[in-house]
């Protein structure tokens, strides 16, 4: 389960965290608030493609964090497979994956904020 998300410097979001509670989570608002770039957000968490379009205007590059937590039956097979590649994190109940893409067009992914290829 996702439980926070921080977006810096990502399309028209300059600074956002939101954290997210087990159960029934709403991101509402009006028109062009916003809503849709959250949810690319997290596409690009997963692994979308992206290309220097999505850093905010002025900015040298766009991060995008997120923190889940582990399905507790999940856990001793992502965490093996974790710690075999050297990206063990400190809770073994959560991961935390990052993507920040540079204005030059180059992009970093972390898992546990090391850089993964």
């Amino acid at each position: 389960m996702l439980l926070e998300l921080t977006i810096k410097d990502f399309a028209i979001i300059d600074r956002l965290h939101i954290e997210f509670h087990p159960g029934f989570n709403v991101l509402t608002g009006e028109t062009g608030a916003g809503k849709s770039i959250i949810v690319d957000a997290v596409e690009l968490l997963l692994g979308k493609r992206a290309d220097s379009s999505v850093v905010r205007t002025g900015a040298d590059r766009a991060i995008v964090e997120g923190v889940s937590r582990l399905e507790p039956h999940l856990q001793p097979v992502i965490n093996r497979k974790l710690e075999e590649h050297g990206l063990e994190g400190d809770d073994p109940e959560l991961l935390m994956l990052g993507r920040e893409i540079r204005r030059d067009g180059r992009s970093i992914s972390r898992i546990n904020g090391r850089a993964v290829s």
